[in-house]
């Protein structure tokens, strides 16, 4: 009987310590399956910080707002700088070490990894309360892009993308347009803040594509126009005078998409190209002839 109880009371201890390391194990896979406790992926920060920034921009969104201007027709209010504040702490806390290039707090644009953001792309639009707003994420390493995110906050559409990844709305795969001619696309485009300076120039080149297309659209925020192409909602988009932060999100989403993004001459875009084409691919070397030729020496 001794030793029929000891045997049992040895056999107890062992299953209380193979439970005891089970139950440990479980611990630390679901802690690594929890996503304040694992490393997140270049994406998911990206997704992280433009939500964060967008959860301010919604909440402050209607409200009487007093601008202040940075130029005569650039405004920025206090959502910009609580938005990107709050972008910046994501990415901070999760990419320390990077470079960060911000449109209200500026920065500089090193050869290694680069996160470009704009904190509320649409002031104008936020200003008056038209619907049409977005936060831009990207990171990019020299010339290449990583990742990128526009997040619309009032319709919340997270349009997202990384390298050789494809592009999501809201984790779902999407495609530009397959659209192949001029004549049933919809084209949309911008005015720099400086469009006094040469308003006839650009008059021209929209009047020359409008004779062209089906219809034009300008509704006010870079970053969505060329996320709304990746999507498909319109076969194109152009504009002049665009800033690094305005498209370094939406260039990567593009052609993920299967789209084609370049300078109005056919090269490929980079953050700093100030002249902009984004299509579906299909009608990019037509809207090309018609815009190239138009454009002043100054614009060039």
């Amino acid at each position: 009987m001794r030793h029929e109880t000891k045997d049992k009371r040895q056999k107890t201890r062992d299953w209380n310590h193979l439970e005891s390391r089970v139950s440990s194990l479980g611990s630390r896979i679901s802690g690594l399956k929890s996503p304040s406790l694992r490393a997140m992926d270049d994406l998911e920060v990206a997704v992280a910080a433009a939500r964060a920034g967008g959860a301010i921009v919604r909440d402050g969104f209607a409200r009487s707002v007093i601008p202040e201007y940075k130029r005569q027709f650039d405004p920025v209010t206090a959502t910009d700088h609580s938005s990107e504040a709050a972008v910046l702490s994501v990415i901070t806390e999760r990419r320390p070490d990077d470079a960060i290039l911000a449109e209200e707090s500026g920065g500089i644009i090193p050869d290694g990894r680069l996160w470009i953001v704009d904190p509320l792309d649409g002031t104008v639009n936020f200003v008056h309360g038209i619907p049409q707003i977005s936060v831009s994420v990207a990171l990019w390493e020299g010339d290449r892009p990583l990742a990128g995110v526009i997040y619309d906050p009032l319709r919340d559409e997270c349009f997202s993308a990384s390298a050789d990844g494809g592009a999501y709305l809201n984790q779902r795969p999407i495609k530009v347009s397959p659209v192949e001619s001029l004549e049933r696309s919809v084209a949309a485009t911008g005015f720099p803040y400086d469009h006094g300076d040469y308003a006839d120039e650009y008059a021209q080149v929209v009047g020359a594509v409008l004779a062209s297309v089906n219809g034009i659209r300008r509704f006010g925020s870079a970053a969505l126009d060329l996320a709304w192409v990746a999507a498909g909602r319109y076969e194109a988009y152009w504009e002049l005078g665009l800033a690094p932060w305005d498209q370094a999100a939406g260039i990567l989403i593009v052609r993920e998409a299967g789209g084609r993004v370049t300078d109005i001459f056919g090269a490929d875009s980079v953050p700093t190209t100030p002249l902009v084409l984004a299509t579906n691919s299909q009608v990019h070397d037509g809207l090309l002839r018609i815009i190239e030729p138009l454009l002043p020496d100054r614009l060039r």
